[in-house]
């Protein structure tokens, strides 16, 4: 037999059917209204909806016209409602039935958390009607009435109130559906809730869809920004918009974008009290970084939506304000006044910022507008005890030019939008910076060898079309390296931007300046009419470099050589002319340096060769084409051998033995030092054990060490497990190093040589006197020897100057507790000088030149007790050039 629904049962069907059907709120509202009027047969139905303020409006009714008035659209005021009955709707769950007849008030609790729900009457309480209240009712010509909370989210979203015209008794079980019912339209709020973001989401995500369209379609910046200006003040529901972007570090202004209505405040951007309401001010707007923005642009890569909320990524300090909240700040009177003279009421503001970059902002205005409410009656404020209408007529207040409210919604819109305007202006800059940084040096900001060649390019097209003269020059600083190896790359990077300020500044307008890599310039010399022109424009730019140049208090004096090659004689495309001016500027390294040189032919003949020597070098230690030569060192106190200094020598195939001070800045320059400078130590190491297997008594043995060499952080490592190989004890290894090596890095320096002493090897500093040592340094140095350089014993007998400095030196090592050798000695004369200010050791021609290995045995047995006599120079001396014949 089918089961036949009870009317309960039918409406609650009714009612669910509904909610399903549609989703719309006001309907939902209006059909449960209907349908519990029909279930109880009652004469009105209403739900009451509160407002953000407290008040609430009637949005469903459903009546007996006959009977009772309607009550639909009336505003209530919030005090109405007092809190504390607000707060046992919510938190009691109360259910409020009066009998104005009786005047007599029942309201029944429940416990919410009870296992059996609402079906567990937690209080059941009689009492007395308030007088207002009452009044209220009858005012309304209502003799019973009922009151059910509508819950939404854990706060009081409405009430549903029954009322009747008539005394009327409400059955419990009636009033237990009535009370699903209510449960039902709390459903269908939250049901319409989630509709109403969901369609807001859609909302949000198509016009994000449109922003970025605009901002990535192929219009112009600017007209893509103006456009985006205007989509966002329609999608917010502006009045009118403004957004503003920065200036580049080229600007003197940023750039302003308008739409719609405006206040009237002329350059609202340069307004200090602007400028105050949005946090920024021209301080703030500098140019960044190209890191900064790389790594903000980066950064900004990740997705822009995330969740269902549509945050933005991008946690930006949007804010809303008012013209009466800018009318009560002292502080922003004249912005006030400006806004105030417009139709305009309400600001959103969004700032184009993400961690710390400040790219601008954009605002969206509303104009004010004029609010109608119909209450319920003319309101009295505050007075509540006062008598309540009379009648319920309608009376309509109007609020004249009301400044619109955002809802969270559209301030999240606005953030999101302003995440895309930022992203999009970003990107915009870091692919300028990338752009600039693509065709300039970043220490220097001079264009580098990119931008050069195109330029130069369009201007050898330019000479030719007028028939001209064009010259290109390569710069090269002399000794430049001297200073980075002894005051570090800082200190060269420093003077490197201040040779390049120089040099922009010498120039004629119309010429070109480049930084080529290191410490080489480009410059491009157009409209030249002969010869003379070029000559004069050379000098002056040798000239600019004359006076020192001061950093942290300390002067230094830059030379360079320039090389030049003038088109279209020397060549009529970059690359043969750049090629040309580099082979010239060689030449004039070669010829003394601080001097310019014009390409000719005999020039690239010579630069040929050098590559082809650099060609060959490379091959040289494969084919075992290197070789050690060793030249005694003689302690003058004992006439004796007291150690050999490892000389490197090449002999090349073809050219046969190639000058030191020719191959090996060669290898400095190419990056073979150090592969060179461990075949020699190794090879110094092994050769000392052959001559002790031959039964030559142990000998101390001198290696150099490179610069490049020295500074190798694996350096001990590498020498032990050299002495390991070898079999060599550490005692008979001494080391020697540059003085300008040395000053490099001082904390590493003796870091080093502190390790180098602990294993027992001899330290000696080579070529002393020469560099930029500081004393201070020197007596921190863990050092055995100083060796002073030949420079100063050449003249040593003939200049005081240098005799001056031989004899300091020798006195301060004596001072230190340091052994003394010269260098270079060839004369009786100088050997007398040296025994005179107690130098304790010497080595150069007057002792015997370099030699092989094979030669060692005898040289050793023959100077084993050598002797020699202050005075005598005829057994020993032989003459410059005999020792150059001799050494090869």
């Amino acid at each position: 037999m089918a089961h036949t629904p009870s009317p309960h049962e039918h409406l609650l069907h009714n009612i669910a059917s509904r909610i399903r059907q549609s989703l719309e709120l006001p309907e939902i509202l209006r059909t449960a209204s209907q349908e519990i009027r029909q279930f109880l047969n009652i004469d009105r139905v209403k739900i009451y909806r509160f407002d953000a303020d407290g008040s609430g409006q009637v949005v469903a009714e459903a009546l007996c016209p006959d009977r009772l008035p309607s009550l639909l659209h009336l505003h209530f005021p919030a005090e109405d409602i007092p809190p504390q009955a607000r707060q046992l709707f919510v938190q009691a769950q109360q259910r409020v039935i009066t009998d104005v007849a009786a005047q007599r008030r029942l309201t029944y609790s429940f416990d919410p958390t009870h296992p059996e729900g609402r079906a567990q009457e937690k209080d059941v309480r009689y009492s007395p009607v308030d007088p207002c209240h009452l009044e209220y009712l009858q005012a309304m010509g209502v003799k019973a009435s009922v009151i059910l909370p509508i819950l939404h989210q854990q706060r009081l979203w409405g009430l549903l109130a029954i009322h009747h015209s008539e005394p009327r008794h409400f059955a419990e079980p009636d009033l237990q559906v009535v009370q699903l019912l209510v449960d039902q339209i709390s459903i269908a709020i939250a049901q319409a809730e989630l509709l109403a973001q969901a369609r807001h989401q859609a909302f949000q995500e198509s016009t994000l869809n449109k922003i970025s369209g605009l901002l990535h379609c192929p219009l112009s910046p600017e007209e893509a920004r103006q456009c985006v200006l205007e989509a966002a003040v329609n999608a917010l529901g502006g009045s009118g918009g403004r957004l503003y972007i920065i200036p580049e570090s080229s600007e003197s202004r940023g750039q302003v974008y308008l739409h719609g209505e405006q206040p009237h405040i002329a350059r609202l951007e340069e307004e200090p009290q602007w400028q105050s309401l949005m946090h920024y001010s021209s301080s703030s707007l500098t140019r960044m970084s190209l890191v900064e923005a790389i790594a903000s642009w980066q950064t900004s890569q990740s997705p822009l939506i995330q969740g269902s909320d549509l945050e933005p990524l991008s946690v930006q300090k949007f804010r809303s304000v008012s013209l009466a909240e800018l009318q009560r700040s002292p502080q922003l009177k004249t912005l006030a006044q400006g806004f105030a003279a417009s139709k305009i009421r309400s600001l959103l503001m969004v700032p184009l910022e993400f961690q710390g970059q400040f790219m601008g902002y954009f605002t969206i205005f509303r104009n004010g507008y004029d609010q109608e409410i119909l209450w319920a009656g003319k309101r009295y404020p505050n007075e509540r005890h006062q008598r309540p209408c009379a009648s319920f007529d309608a009376w309509l207040e109007v609020r004249r030019d009301q400044a619109p409210e955002w809802t969270l919604e559209e301030r999240r819109l606005a953030q999101a939008i302003g995440t895309h305007l930022y992203m999009a202006v970003m990107q915009r800059r870091v692919e300028s910076l990338m752009r600039y940084q693509a065709s300039h040096d970043s220490l220097t900001e001079l264009p580098n060898r990119l931008m050069f060649g195109e330029r130069l390019a369009l201007a050898l097209a330019d000479a030719q079309y007028r028939d001209e003269m064009l010259g290109v020059a390569f710069l090269d600083l002399d000794r430049f390296k001297t200073i980075n190896d002894t005051l570090g790359h800082a200190t060269g990077d420093e003077l490197l931007k201040l040779v390049a300020q120089r040099l922009r500044r010498g120039l004629r307008s119309c010429d070109a300046i480049a930084r080529w890599g290191g410490d080489e310039f480009t410059l491009m010399l157009p409209h030249l009419t002969s010869a003379e022109d070029i000559s004069k424009l050379a000098q002056q730019v040798l000239d600019n470099l004359v006076d020192p140049f001061s950093l942290d208090g300390q002067e230094f004096y830059v030379t360079a050589s320039l090389g030049i090659a003038l088109a279209p004689y020397d060549g009529q495309d970059v690359e043969t002319l750049l090629k040309h001016a580099d082979m010239a500027m060689y030449q004039a390294k070669q010829q003394g340096k601080n001097n310019f040189q014009l390409y000719y032919e005999k020039i690239h003949k010579r630069t040929l060769e050098h590559l082809t020597l650099e060609s060959d070098l490379h091959k040289a230690l494969s084919r075992n084409e290197f070789l050690l030569f060793y030249q005694p060192q003689i302690q003058l106190q004992t006439c004796t051998v007291g150690g050999l200094e490892a000389l490197l020598r090449w002999n090349h195939p073809k050219l046969g033995f190639v000058p030191p001070s020719q191959f090996i800045p060669l290898a400095e320059e190419t990056g073979l030092i150090n592969p060179i400078g461990d075949w020699v130590l190794h090879e110094a190491c092994r050769q000392h054990q052959v001559w002790r297997s031959l039964g030559l008594p142990p000998i101390r043995i001198a290696v150099n060490l490179s610069a490049k060499q020295f500074q190798q952080a694996n350096l001990v490592n590498k020498i032990l497990t050299i002495l390991e190989e070898t079999g060599m004890e550490p005692r008979y290894l001494e080391i020697e190093i540059t003085e300008s090596a040395a000053m490099r890095d001082v904390q590493f320096t003796i870091a080093t040589l502190q390790l180098l002493q602990e294993l027992g090897i001899q330290i000696a500093l080579d070529d002393f006197g020469t560099g930029y040592s500081s004393l201070n340094a020197i007596k921190h140095f863990p050092l055995n020897t100083l060796k002073i350089d030949q420079s100063f014993v050449r003249e040593a007998c003939h200049d005081s100057s240098d005799a001056a400095i031989a004899r300091t030196i020798a006195a301060l090592a004596k001072g230190l507790k340091l052994k003394t050798v010269a260098e270079g000695v060839e004369t009786q004369q100088q050997l007398n000088f040296l025994h005179a200010i107690g130098c304790d050791g010497a080595q150069g021609f007057l002792f015997g030149k370099p030699n092989p290995a094979d030669r060692i045995p005898d040289v050793l047995g023959l100077h084993s007790s050598f002797c020699l006599s202050l005075g005598n120079s005829k057994e020993v001396h032989s003459t410059p050039l005999e020792a150059q014949q001799l050494n090869p």
